[in-house]
């Protein structure tokens, strides 16, 4: 699958005419951070441009993205950006099958059966996951986001002077990664058919996504992450929650301390995953064969370990610009060490 975007929120997509010469930008808009990515298609091959972090200070996010956009290469009026979080919903659905077009418009008419927003509070989209299967039935992906949510979000680039190529998913831009650049532990199509989850761990939520044949199948928020995480560090150790920022991720003699101090709130990670895959299995009759970390809080030290063990399965922290190839100065080391926190950035410019 050459290009998602079509699956999401398409009644708000601003067209633009495509240039080769043209840099993809993926702009990822958190709430402590923005990150960029830039990227030069090369034949099969994505080649890195430029690429950055910048905190978000006082809550001032046009400050950070103009930072960020001092970085690139060419002025990108139109970046690519997404949602997650309250608001947005994923949903997988067996429809009858029929044309792409017929079934947008058939959703339309009916998407307050699965979306618990009225109709016209929300911009919907759907996505064919099974186009060459045969049958009368066929999967299908249907994504919505609350309207308030896109205004914003265009509101907010407009006033920088930008005007959004695309607004996705969060969790899907993860997923983009995985299904464009292929399976991170070899080539494309290198264990195709493996059943992998995907955990992108935020600072307030948890994108947890199954994947079957290099497609989404499962989605779901987990609302828990990073921030409970230092939280439970500053009050079991009696420090600040900057200080406990930092412990999480260089703890020195203090590693014990910290994953005790987080003990209960990964253990209700753990539950709700389990329960997620408890129902994925159950419902597709398939095996989760292992679980991918990323994101920033899968930084923490100790956490890939502390999952494996109560999840009792492999569980590895996913890097998503491995194959990405590196031009200029830029620094190697420097990437493979933020890599976990671009994923979303480097998924929207891969969509374009």
């Amino acid at each position: 699958m050459k290009n998602v975007v079509e699956q999401y929120l398409t009644a708000i997509k601003k067209f633009i005419p495509e240039h080769a010469e043209d840099p993809l930008v993926g702009l990822d808009i958190g709430t402590n951070s923005c990150k960029i990515i830039e990227l030069n298609k090369k034949g099969s091959s994505y080649e890195l441009l430029n690429w950055g972090i910048e905190q978000v200070e006082e809550g001032d996010k046009n400050k950070a993205i103009n930072t960020l956009l001092g970085k690139l290469s060419i002025p990108a009026l139109s970046p690519a950006t997404a949602l997650s979080g309250k608001g947005t919903l994923i949903r997988y659905i067996d429809m009858p099958r029929m044309s792409l077009d017929d079934l947008r418009k058939s959703f339309s008419l009916e998407s307050d059966k699965y979306f618990p927003f009225p109709q016209d509070q929300i911009y919907t989209d759907c996505y064919i996951l099974d186009s060459n299967a045969q049958g009368n039935k066929m999967e299908v992906l249907v994504a919505a986001s609350k309207k308030e949510l896109v205004r914003g979000r265009i509101e907010l680039l407009g006033a920088l002077g930008l005007q959004p190529n695309m607004i996705g998913i969060n969790s899907m831009a993860i997923a983009n990664v995985f299904n464009v650049l292929g399976n991170p532990a070899g080539d494309k199509n290198a264990d195709k058919k493996d059943v992998v989850a995907l955990l992108d761990m935020g600072e307030k939520v948890c994108d947890l996504t199954i994947l079957v044949n290099n497609l989404p199948r499962f989605t779901r928020n987990i609302f828990l992450g990073g921030m409970d995480l230092s939280k439970c560090v500053s009050n079991a150790l009696g420090v600040s929650f900057r200080e406990a920022e930092k412990l999480k991720s260089k703890p020195g003699e203090k590693l014990s301390e910290v994953l005790m101090a987080c003990e209960s709130a990964l253990l209700n990670l753990v539950s709700e995953i389990r329960m997620s895959f408890d129902y994925f299995v159950t419902e597709n009759n398939m095996g989760i064969s292992s679980l991918m970390i990323t994101g920033g809080a899968s930084l923490m030290v100790g956490l890939q370990e502390a999952l494996g063990k109560y999840l009792e399965m492999p569980v590895k922290i996913w890097n998503p610009m491995d194959k990405v190839e590196l031009t200029g100065n830029i620094s190697k080391e420097e990437v493979e060490e933020a890599g976990p926190k671009l994923g979303v950035a480097l998924g929207l410019a891969l969509y374009q």
